[in-house]
């Protein structure tokens, strides 16, 4: 009968601490997260934090636009932003993202730059620039002289007229076999 009531108590304090780490799992969790509050309240017992998309969702794209003069003014902007295919087999593998997600990564930090207000002559000078003016002049058209590319920040789901947001736009910057000379050895 002892051994019955031990058993019991047991299966009752597990129950229980169970239960309370199911109920403040979910509160850590709520948007308005009370997990200043609850840590007091946990005596060093870790609660979980799931934060998906760390800790908000994605909610605009990045786009890089080009646009190029070759005598007669400027052409019109061109989004050359990489795509890059996604089926069943990239969940595993997929070597192709690497350069297109290494470019998202630059134009990512360079949105954060341009949102700290950061010294253009600065920003020209970091390596994410550096990296977004490669992949613009690659995506030069051929005879040009001269490109300017547009970091264009574009929020899906938002009213048309809120949709899109520059961030960062480059002064012109000359092409051609002296200029490509210059700016990879500069």
């Amino acid at each position: 009968m002892l051994a019955d009531r031990i058993k019991s108590a047991v299966a009752s304090c597990a129950v229980g601490a169970l239960a309370a780490h199911l109920v403040a799992t979910v509160l850590q969790n709520t948007p308005d997260s009370y997990n200043q509050d609850l840590r007091k309240f946990t005596g060093g017992w870790p609660i979980p934090g799931w934060r998906f998309f760390a800790p908000n969702p994605g909610v605009q794209n990045v786009h890089l636009l080009v646009r190029e003069t070759a005598g007669d003014g400027p052409t019109p902007w061109r989004d050359v932003t990489p795509v890059v295919p996604h089926g069943w087999t990239q969940v595993l593998y997929n070597p192709r993202s690497r350069g297109p997600k290494a470019l998202f990564d630059a134009m990512q930090q360079l949105s954060v730059m341009s949102a700290n207000q950061a010294d253009f002559a600065w920003v020209t000078q970091s390596l994410p620039y550096e990296l977004v003016l490669a992949a613009s002049r690659a995506a030069a058209a051929e005879g040009a002289q001269a490109l300017q590319f547009l970091l264009m920040n574009v929020f899906p789901s938002a009213p048309a007229e809120h949709r899109m947001k520059p961030i960062l736009t480059s002064e012109w910057i000359p092409l051609g076999a002296s200029a490509r000379m210059t700016g990879a050895s500069g």
